[in-house]
């Protein structure tokens, strides 16, 4: 299971290192903030779960590699309902447990309680930006491409511009590429541009196959962008001015990070959350008549 993973970092074995992991403990999709603080006096064989141990009082099964319990909120089935502890580390969920996964001076490490009956398959996250674009993950640092797949353009200069003040060199590319195991891609158009993309088809599908809780509609002749709460359920119609910034991650690959909307008005609004005061402690997000939600919704 997710809550398993641990990523690997820059740890050698014995010794110490310089600088500190950010640590974030949250419950609900980011909704509410328990632990965050940065973590100094590293080991080089510094583990996720060890990180967390050393910030909470946790319980863990299955020999150590699971976390059960942090600070009296355990995983439980309820109802029919399954709710656990899941961490990613620089804004993508790990493939290993987190007693195996190393991690290093940089890194960010968010571990995160809630119910993942609905959407088990959550690959990456936008709440570490400007990670894993600066920082990258378990050792690797993608290059990193804007693929412009909506004309006029100007979405992708600004785009670009935001990376750049974020200390993240892309490049621009018109239309879709293929995806690729050694570049991060970051689609920046509307959705009827890029629904088409193997990575972008799956938003149109439910958030146990896409890990995002939005989804597009057709409606009254337009693409409708839907924020959904965390049993998939519509709760509300943004329309298609509204902006989403998602991201996904299949397989061992980079990550694939969506900026998008119905219209060019709501790429463009999108486009103006790309900062790490808008993005941070979410999981996706929407942006509507100036305001920035979190998905899934309440």
């Amino acid at each position: 299971m997710a809550a398993v993973a641990v990523l690997p970092g820059c740890g050698l074995g014995a010794g110490s290192q310089e600088g500190t992991v950010d640590l974030l403990v949250t419950r609900d999709y980011g909704s509410e903030a328990l632990v965050d603080k940065s973590i100094g006096d590293l080991t080089e064989s510094e583990t996720a779960l060890r990180v967390l141990d050393g910030a909470s009082d946790i319980e863990t099964r299955y020999g150590g590699g699971f976390v059960q319990s942090v600070d009296g909120i355990s995983g439980n089935n309820k109802g029919g309902r399954s709710s656990d502890w899941f961490f990613s580390v620089n804004g993508i969920v790990a493939e290993r447990g987190s007693a195996e996964f190393e991690v290093g001076a940089g890194d960010q490490v968010w571990w995160d309680y809630h119910d993942w009956t609905d959407a088990m398959e959550i690959g990456a996250v936008v709440g570490s930006y400007p990670a894993p674009m600066a920082g990258g993950y378990d050792g690797t640092v993608w290059p990193v491409v804007i693929q412009c797949v909506t004309t006029p353009r100007d979405n992708c200069a600004f785009v670009k511009r935001q990376l750049s003040e974020a200390g993240v060199q892309a490049t621009i590319e018109n239309g879709m590429g293929s995806p690729s195991d050694d570049t991060l891609r970051i689609l920046v158009g509307r959705w009827v541009d890029m629904d088409l993309d193997s990575d972008a088809v799956n938003l149109r599908k439910e958030p146990s196959t896409s890990g995002v809780f939005a989804q597009f509609v057709i409606r009254d002749g337009a693409e409708h962008l839907l924020g959904l709460d965390q049993e998939a359920n519509e709760v509300q119609d943004y329309g298609p001015d509204a902006g989403l910034v998602a991201a996904s991650r299949r397989n061992d690959g980079p990550p694939v990070w969506f900026i998008t909307g119905g219209s060019d008005a709501g790429v463009a609004a999108a486009a103006s959350a790309l900062t790490t005061e808008d993005l941070q402690q979410r999981y996706a997000a929407v942006v509507s008549d100036g305001r920035i939600a979190s998905l899934p919704l309440p």
